[in-house]
């Protein structure tokens, strides 16, 4: 039985994750020499990068760990972390000068790198991918899945190319103010997975 809410939750988790509309300024100073044709071809890219990359995460991660020999619980723990470190970051609004390409020749692909991965994609969202698919069997409901990424990318594509108009709108203040309270609920789901994942690897602790 396919759990509604549960797809729902997972949906609003990973757009939050991914955050499109917080990482317009960013994509706004990667792409700022770029015209307009050029911009509509990188968010095109930029915007199935997302749904590949979510995919082949979700369908292949888990098998990926077993073949390494790595525990999901430890997994989870390392998931958790990450997804803290982001909530950490949009908290404090920082963005990591690594996404910025000074290099001219790296200028000229940046749909996968950095836009795709690791701006929208980064590790938080596939561990979080990687993690929800580890409970799944039914291809009925991956299937489901595989369309909720149809959907996110479609949202990328939609936020990008409407990315000028979003910022006159709302502002800085206005995207700092979502990126927040986005941070503030990824921040929460972060240490309840981190104690989920701890009670799992340490059992003396529950």
């Amino acid at each position: 039985m396919i759990d509604t809410i549960e797809l729902v939750k997972t949906f609003v988790i990973l757009l939050a994750i991914i955050d499109p509309i917080g990482n317009i300024p960013v994509v706004m100073v990667l792409t700022e020499s770029k015209s307009d044709n050029e911009y509509k071809s990188i968010t095109l890219k930029t915007s199935c990068g997302v749904f590949v990359l979510l995919s082949v995460s979700f369908l292949f991660g888990k098998y990926l760990l077993v073949f390494f020999g790595i525990k999901m619980a430890a997994f989870e723990l390392v998931g958790g972390v990450f997804l803290l470190y982001v909530a950490f970051t949009m908290l404090v609004n920082s963005k990591t000068s690594f996404l910025y390409p000074n290099d001219a020749e790296e200028k000229e692909h940046i749909a996968f790198m950095p836009m795709t991965f690791p701006l929208l994609v980064g590790p938080a969202a596939m561990s979080s991918v990687i993690i929800q698919s580890n409970n799944i069997s039914a291809w009925q409901v991956k299937l489901i899945f595989i369309g909720e990424f149809i959907i996110i990318g479609l949202l990328v594509a939609l936020t990008l190319r409407l990315s000028k108009i979003i910022l006159n709108n709302l502002g800085k203040a206005g995207i700092k103010f979502i990126t927040q309270t986005m941070g503030l609920l990824l921040g929460s789901l972060a240490i309840g997975l981190i104690a989920d994942a701890l009670k799992l690897l340490l059992p003396g602790l529950s």
